[in-house]
């Protein structure tokens, strides 16, 4: 067989076993589940992360996207995006409220109901999906009925879409019922009971489990995605960054600072706060900075303070309304210890500032006072000696010197430097 004819089969082998390969690949992402994990408030970092395991799921042509499920409740804008994209996806997406004491609660219970197949641990419950203010308490008037009539047609639809029982989704929403795991089954808002994972894969017929955890950065946004830390964060920030302008070789307060108010502006830009409150917020650390370096008796400081207590006030509308379990407003505490800390930090700071500009500067002759050094002619009693790294003319008040007997400088007669014999070196 010629050389040639060998090349040509071994590329015809070469393509046949990469065919072979690509469809055993095929194959077993067709038996595998990509299992993933909602835990805590639903807000728009878990959005992503379920966007982004279901399009790897659609792409990859896997049997399903299993979701399992432990929320409190979040963000009205994040919970549709992700019923949105759950009921637009190509590949089977499985909601698992589990563990055994989980709960699928307010935004949970939209997610459930919007999932092809939804199951619950034994010991789980779901429900309690009326919406709130921003702050956490009641919507009042108008909003309510507007907010709440919204959110039950939302649900709803969704039940309805998946075949489940509307009218206890609408009451959900209305009344803020909750039920465990084996009513929820027999009221047909779920599809059954699973007490651990291999249950769940045997109603998808899957064969193989691909973990698909939050990656390590998806981590910290979702912790920082909160408006409390947001703005701890952005306060940590600003002290880093005065620190470091107060010592510009420090350098690790400012890389800090920077990298805080960085995360902090994520949050902000995330949650959608208010252009207004953030630009307040600005405003108040110029304020701070100012005061620093000129004295104002304390007015900039207040108007510093005052800028940071409105700015985080208006920073997320109180009229905003989302679901149970996330509050998209800053606590009047934190805001009463982050304006007051601010306040104290900035008032020692400017006082510090204030004293150092006072003092006298040293300059000239002055600053040898003090110093030892060595004659470097004989004295008897004027000649010169050697201080600070400089010759003087001076003159000895301890008797005659030699040339390179020690001296120290006692204090200084117009242009001339007095000085003492002394043992030091």
């Amino acid at each position: 067989m010629s050389g040639r004819r060998v090349a040509r089969l071994l590329a015809v082998l070469c393509v046949a076993l990469g065919l072979g390969g690509g469809a055993a690949a095929q194959v077993a992402d067709s038996e595998r589940v990509l299992v993933g994990r909602i835990e805590g408030v639903i807000n728009p970092v878990t959005a992503r992360y379920v966007d982004r395991l279901i399009t790897d799921g659609e792409q990859r042509g896997v049997r399903a996207v299993v979701l399992s499920v432990d929320t409190p409740g979040g963000t009205l804008d994040a919970t549709t995006k992700i019923t949105q994209r759950m009921l637009g996806s190509k590949v089977p997406v499985v909601v698992w409220v589990s563990p055994s004491g989980a709960r699928a609660a307010s935004a949970g219970t939209f997610i459930t109901l919007a999932a092809h197949v939804a199951l619950m641990a034994p010991a789980t419950n779901i429900g309690a999906a009326h919406p709130v203010a921003s702050s956490g308490e009641d919507i009042q008037g108008d909003m309510r009925a507007k907010a709440e009539n919204d959110a039950a047609a939302q649900i709803r639809n969704i039940a309805q879409a998946r075949s489940r029982n509307a009218d206890w989704a609408e009451e959900a929403v209305r009344k803020s019922v909750s039920v465990t795991a084996e009513e929820a089954v027999s009221l047909r808002v779920v599809d059954g009971i699973a007490a651990d994972l291999g249950e769940v894969l045997r109603r998808v017929n899957g064969r193989d489990v691909e973990e698909h955890p939050f990656s390590p950065l998806e981590r910290v946004l979702h912790a920082i995605t909160d408006p409390t830390v947001a703005i701890l964060l952005f306060t940590i920030g600003t002290y880093g960054l005065i620190f470091e302008l107060s010592n510009p070789s420090l350098i690790f307060p400012g890389v800090v600072g920077v990298i805080a108010i960085l995360l902090a502006l994520f949050a902000f830009g995330t949650l959608d706060a208010n252009a207004a409150g953030l630009a307040l917020l600005v405003f108040a650390v110029l304020l701070f900075v100012a005061e620093a370096w000129v004295p104002s008796h304390g007015i900039l400081t207040a108007g510093g303070v005052a800028a940071m207590v409105i700015g985080a006030l208006i920073l997320f509308p109180p009229g905003r309304p989302t679901l149970p379990g996330v509050q998209l407003a800053i606590p009047p505490l934190t805001i009463a210890l982050v304006a007051g800390s601010s306040a104290l930090f900035f008032i020692v700071l400017a006082r510090a500032s204030y004293r150092y500009l006072r003092l006298p500067t040293a300059s000239g002759a002055s600053i040898v006072v003090g110093s030892v050094g060595v004659a470097k002619t004989d004295m008897a009693p004027s000649g010169i000696v050697h201080v600070a790294g400089e010759d003087w003319s001076a003159t000895s008040d301890s008797g005659p010197l030699r040339e390179g007997e020690a001296i120290s400088v006692t204090r200084i007669d117009g242009v001339k430097l007095i000085v003492a014999r002394t043992t030091e070196r």
